[in-house]
C-alpha cells in the first residue's frame, strides 16, 4: 500500500511538470507533425531527440486515428512487457475511446482517473 501512495505522488508530480509538453506534443500529434514512425509497430511513435523523455521505457508514444481525425495518444507512465500491466497518461477525442476510458474509470476509480477534459491516468490494458 505504501509503495502504491509513493507511486502515485511521483505520478502526480510527473504530470504537472510534463503536462504542458505532453499537450504540445498531442498539438503535434493532431496536425500530422507526429505519426507512427517503428517498423515492428503501426502505431508506436518513437520521439526524436528534441523531445524531453515525457513517456517512460523509451520515450515512445501510442498514436490512434479515426478517418473521422479523431486521435488518442498515449504516453506511457510505466511501460512493463509480458504479463505485467502497464500505466498511463492518455489524451483523447474519440467519443468511443473517451466511453472506454470512463469506463475504466468507473470501473476502477483507484487505478483510473480523469485528470482534466480529455485526459486519462489508467492502469492496465487501454
Amino acid at each position: 500500500m505504501f509503495y502504491h501512495k509513493v507511486a502515485i505522488a511521483i505520478e502526480k508530480v510527473d504530470w504537472v511538470i510534463y503536462s504542458a509538453k505532453r499537450e504540445g506534443i498531442t498539438e503535434l500529434v493532431k496536425q500530422h507533425s507526429l505519426n507512427p514512425n517503428v517498423s515492428w509497430n503501426g502505431w508506436v511513435c518513437e520521439l526524436p531527440f528534441e523531445f524531453p523523455v515525457i513517456s517512460n521505457g523509451g520515450n515512445d508514444i501510442g498514436i490512434s486515428r479515426k478517418a473521422n481525425g479523431a486521435v488518442t495518444v498515449t504516453f506511457w507512465v510505466s511501460r512493463n512487457f509480458f504479463d505485467a500491466p502497464s500505466t498511463y497518461f492518455i489524451y483523447s477525442n474519440d467519443t468511443a475511446s473517451i466511453r472506454r476510458l470512463e469506463a475504466k474509470v468507473k470501473y476502477k476509480p483507484e487505478y483510473n482517473w480523469k485528470i482534466k477534459n480529455n485526459w486519462y491516468r489508467i492502469y492496465g490494458g487501454y
